[in-house]
């Protein structure tokens, strides 16, 4: 079992954040790398009568998520959302591979962005066991062992050509700089912009213009975290055409100004 020690990002706030929690990542087995991108766990134990509201701005993925109270499919989610945490607990988290579960769900993948479904049945796992059976267990590699086991049957419906390409062209989005447009990831793909903009709204339910203002930001908060002081040094490193720009940015997908975010660092 793999450690994933990758850079983490879309935790707002994340270098205050992590005090009040512990979070583990792991890649899937061989066997898994087209249907999970990776495992997740997190634990806390927080004084009584304190809590922790955690925001995340996530990738696009749908992810599986085991809550101290219930079981819940996680579709893509296009805005930050939080979770309070309190108490001595934790929550236990599958990230699927982009485009995965499209050949599985009942309706189109844009029909659950931004929505929760308590234990869905197109998973083809019994998960009321599998939330007991993980209550149960008290270590990292058997709960990613059990995972694995209730997902097998999940893995001979990923369409592995679709889920690498869309793998290829997010990952087009997020390590390069000078991608800016639609007509950018056009040029660097060699995929033409209609057939990016259908692909992209089949499998994963939201657009490559709206990913590619995600991912400036996802670079954004991390230069503030090094830099909280430097408005400006945001807007000239990631290109913005001027600091009205970034500010809609933020409050478009954040819903807070560059300003009110560095106020909470």
């Amino acid at each position: 079992m793999e450690k994933n020690n990758q850079q983490i990002s879309g935790v707002l706030h994340h270098a205050k954040s992590e005090q009040h929690y512990t979070l583990r990542r792991y890649f899937p087995s061989p066997q898994q790398a087209s249907l999970v991108e990776q495992y997740w766990l997190v634990d806390w134990d927080l004084p009584v009568g304190s809590q922790h509201v955690q925001k995340n701005l996530p990738d696009p993925n749908c992810h599986l998520t085991f809550f101290p109270d219930k079981c819940a499919f996680l579709g893509p989610v296009s805005k930050v959302y939080d979770y309070a945490m309190h108490g001595k607990n934790g929550i236990i988290g599958v990230k699927f591979k982009l485009g995965a579960l499209a050949p599985v769900l009942p309706n189109p993948i844009e029909h659950y962005i931004d929505t929760t479904t308590s234990l869905p049945s197109f998973l083809h796992c019994d998960l009321v066991s599998l939330s007991q059976t993980l209550s149960q267990t008290d270590n990292d590699k058997a709960r990613v062992y059990t995972l694995e086991q209730a997902l097998e049957p999940l893995c001979s419906y990923v369409q592995v050509h679709h889920v690498q390409q869309l793998t290829a062209l997010v990952e087009h989005i997020k390590n390069n700089d000078d991608i800016y447009t639609v007509e950018d990831l056009a040029l660097k793909s060699g995929i033409s912009k209609r057939t990016l903009q259908r692909q992209f709204k089949k499998y994963i339910g939201l657009s490559p213009k709206y990913l590619i203002r995600k991912y400036r930001l996802h670079n954004a908060l991390a230069l503030i975290e090094q830099q909280p002081n430097d408005i400006h040094h945001l807007v000239s490193k990631l290109d913005y055409a001027d600091q009205a720009h970034l500010i809609k940015d933020f409050k478009n997908i954040l819903g807070m100004t560059p300003g009110a975010y560095i106020d909470d660092i």
